[in-house]
């Protein structure tokens, strides 16, 4: 890896917060490059019998995906590389923030993380967080969000909470039997609960030790 460039990944609980995070962390650290591994669905590669992953205990190393590892290692050699669904380009920088839910417990990828950073969130608050953001909703809303909605438009935020939570119902193993070893992967756990100032503050705090050491 170059002695110049450092990986940080993100990861950690669902609706934690973490891609806000991520954004404003690049817009913080003068616009880091960032890599997010949901806009990597097309290229992911993952176990062909999903009930048999899930009931042998979901091994992240049957989880692959070459073009996000390839992504990295060109930008760490100080190569662009284009977004994976807008083709945009994606310049290097000396810092590069990876969203990778499973932290460093990929064989393929994990030596290239330098420093993980785990959002952590009650299992609870996550569900709450998944069913606000499909209806729409802040997370301290005072008015009524649905008092201006057409009824097409309240049905169509309706079944995209619906979708999230049945996702989350299918998968609940999955999330569940992950979180430990992904989050004692982690170098520093943030505490999620935290307004996103904060966790901000704490995220670039952490950061500025191990990447500038100081």
């Amino acid at each position: 890896m170059s002695e110049q460039r450092v990986v940080i990944c993100l990861c950690g609980s669902l609706a934690g917060g973490k891609t806000t995070l991520i954004r404003r962390l690049s817009q913080a650290l003068h616009g880091a490059s960032t890599l997010l591994f949901d806009e990597y669905d097309a290229y992911g590669e993952w176990p062909s019998d999903m009930a048999g992953w899930l009931a042998e205990g979901c091994d992240p190393g049957q989880v692959r995906v070459p073009r996000l590892r390839q992504d990295v290692d060109a930008l760490l050699r100080g190569e662009a590389v284009k977004h994976p669904k807008s083709e945009s380009p994606i310049h290097p920088s000396d810092i590069l923030l990876v969203e990778d839910p499973f932290g460093r417990t990929r064989p393929d990828i994990q030596q290239l993380y330098e420093l993980v950073l785990y959002v952590d969130l009650p299992p609870d608050l996550s569900v709450v967080r998944m069913a606000q953001r499909a209806l729409g909703l802040g997370l301290n809303a005072a008015d009524d969000p649905f008092e201006a909605l057409s009824r097409d438009e309240l049905a169509t935020r309706c079944r995209t909470a619906q979708g999230w939570l049945s996702i989350y119902a299918l998968l609940r193993d999955m999330y569940t039997v992950l979180a430990a070893p992904v989050r004692a992967s982690a170098d520093v756990v943030l505490d999620g609960r935290k307004p996103p100032d904060d966790l901000l503050e704490d995220a670039l705090a952490a950061i500025g030790e191990r990447a500038y050491g100081r």
